[in-house]
């Protein structure tokens, strides 16, 4: 259920964000129309309702207000009267129409259109406020949002993405924009509040970590199995894998595999990967689908592109459009098209690969303990200092480039200084160009899997930077903090183990645990740092698969245990329940 996954942002200041009110302070309101100012016609009451529409849609239409057989001074009232009342958002002119008869025409000001609209000098420039969202992830709310307030996708910032499964609150800011505008704007499943202005913007990374609240339902051991297994979840942390969903969902074309072909530079081999028909894999054939199969059987991108709807802008329509306009081979070109974070998705998938291949293989022969050889910071600050560009939301380009960025220099662990760290100070590189490998057998096992794949640390720094990868550093072993946790007992299967922050908000009850319960569940809670995956945290507490389809399966056993029958819709509750979730 989605209500299992419940992630609080946790701010620069340890703060965690949560969303507690809607209300926009009364001080930040527009001032309303001065009394002395009358529109003495009545006619602006009539069209108020037009008028709102007209500002709130950025909408490039006038609106025409008849003043045919007024006096001067009642249009001169009329203009006055629009001007405060709208606070400068409107222009006004009288014209006069075919029939020679005067009318007011009212558009929108050309301070709102080009979004220099007068700003009190005593209020900071950037609004910031709480998103708190239900089944979307950040980027699908930023282009909602951008939609509704009438600015561009990329004055919306925030410190991180948010994944799309369960509910997630994080912080938002847009420059010169007031509270109520946001406030006003509502789409489902979207909610802002707690508004405040600063006088700076967030960025990319600005971000302690998150705060996860999960429910693990119809467990099967003790609660003491429990406490013992999460007391050594606090003592010896989990291994600091990337989850499956940095690897994509598809069975045909995982998202590492589209990586590999491109840091091996074949676009060609990467486009065929990316377009090759996956029937099996949607509920409905889509245009994309459809686009998919014509491009795969006759390679002809004009007749795929004839599929596409106009307002489709997945990555496969933006590639098609591409090479039926530059040519069918025209292949680094469509992946110029592409949003650069994109292109660095299916790169980075491919190294997270690489890492938790050979994390894994070090972690089965050496164990949990620092050895001869392995890296770690050279400055001790680095380690928090770091911001992983692995990750979508570090990887676009609005903060100087961050994948361009130097990395933290590391230094080798020798035998003398070997009892001076533990496996927590351990970091092993992302294959890349300008990363050093461990001085030991595990620095030749990165060399031996790149080359299987014809690879070489020189050969990932590519003429076209859109295809380069420098590399990072990444902790192979991480813990989980604050962890508070519980058990409760229930009745029914799909009860609501957990609130929301708007439920919260809405003085919801929480729920209470029944004694004698038919399923026992585990309600837990921990911090994260950014690029920690919560379901390797799951997977060290229960020791079991975390993929959704391991999930669904459990939730349907459940329900045979009581000799419910399935329905439709209980089976697609089950599949919702999706634990691979980071940041």
């Amino acid at each position: 259920m989605l209500s299992d996954f419940q992630v609080n942002e946790i701010d620069l200041d340890g703060n965690i964000v949560r969303l507690t009110s809607r209300t926009v302070p009364e001080k930040e309101l527009e001032e309303p129309c001065k009394n002395d100012v009358i529109d003495e016609s009545g006619l602006c009451e009539k069209y108020a309702e037009d008028i709102d529409k007209l500002i709130e849609s950025h909408s490039s239409k006038q609106i025409e207000i008849s003043t045919d057989g007024l006096t001067k001074e009642q249009r001169k009232s009329i203009h006055k009267f629009l001007k405060f009342k709208y606070n400068k958002k409107v222009s006004t002119c009288t014209k006069k129409d075919a029939q020679d008869k005067p009318f007011i025409a009212v558009s929108l000001s050309t301070l709102v259109k080009n979004d220099r609209q007068t700003w009190p000098t005593s209020r900071p420039e950037y609004l910031h406020f709480a998103l708190h969202k239900c089944n979307m992830d950040t980027t699908n709310v930023v282009n909602i949002l951008s939609k509704q307030l009438g600015v561009k996708v990329n004055m919306i910032k925030h410190a991180g993405t948010k994944d799309k499964r369960g509910n997630t609150t994080q912080m938002i800011s847009v420059r010169k924009l007031n509270a109520d505008n946001v406030a006003k704007a509502y789409t489902r499943n979207i909610w802002t509040g707690n508004y405040v202005y600063k006088d700076f913007s967030l960025k990319l990374g600005d971000l302690k970590g998150n705060r996860f609240r999960i429910a693990l339902r119809n467990i099967k051991g003790s609660d003491e199995e429990v406490s013992n297994s999460i007391e050594m979840l606090k003592i010896h942390g989990f291994v600091n894998y990337y989850g499956l969903q940095r690897f994509g969902s598809s069975l045909v074309s995982p998202t590492y595999v589209v990586g590999k072909s491109l840091a091996c530079g074949n676009c060609e081999e990467a486009i065929e990967h990316i377009l090759k028909p996956r029937p099996m894999e949607s509920a409905f054939e889509t245009d994309t689908d459809r686009a998919r199969s014509v491009w795969w059987e006759t390679r002809d991108p004009k007749m795929a592109l004839k599929q596409l709807s106009k307002k489709n802008f997945t990555v496969e329509a933006k590639i098609i459009r591409s090479l039926a306009f530059n040519g069918p081979k025209a292949y680094v070109n469509a992946f110029q098209i592409i949003p650069r974070n994109l292109v660095l998705l299916y790169l980075h998938s491919y190294q997270s690969l690489l890492w938790n291949t050979i994390v894994s293989q070090r972690i089965r022969k050496y164990g949990l303990k620092p050895i001869v050889g392995d890296l770690v910071f050279k400055d001790n600050d680095a380690k928090e200092a770091l911001i992983e560009i692995i990750d979508e939301e570090e990887i676009k380009e609005e903060n100087n480039d961050l994948s361009n960025g130097k990395c933290p220099e590391v230094e080798i662990i020798s035998e003398e200084s070997l009892s001076k760290y533990t496996i927590f100070d351990v970091v092993y590189p992302l294959p890349g160009c300008d990363v050093r490998y461990p001085e030991n057998e595990i620095g030749k096992w990165y060399i031996d899997l790149l080359a299987k794949d014809n690879l070489t640390s020189e050969k990932l720094m590519k003429k076209n930077k859109l295809f380069s990868l420098k590399g990072t550093y990444r902790a192979i072993i991480s813990k989980a903090e604050d962890i508070v946790w519980s058990t409760v007992n229930h009745d029914d299967l799909n009860d609501d183990l957990l609130l929301s922050d708007i439920e919260i908000m809405n003085n919801k009850q929480p729920f209470h645990s029944v004694p004698g319960g038919s399923f026992k569940s585990l309600l837990i809670e921990f911090s994260l740092k950014p690029s920690n995956y919560a379901t390797m945290v799951v997977r060290e507490i229960t020791k079991q698969d975390t993929s959704s389809h391991a999930q669904a399966s459990l939730c349907k056993t459940s329900i045979s245990k009581r000799n419910l029958l399935t329905t439709d819709e209980d089976e697609n509750s089950c599949k919702k329940i999706k634990l691979d979730v980071k940041d």
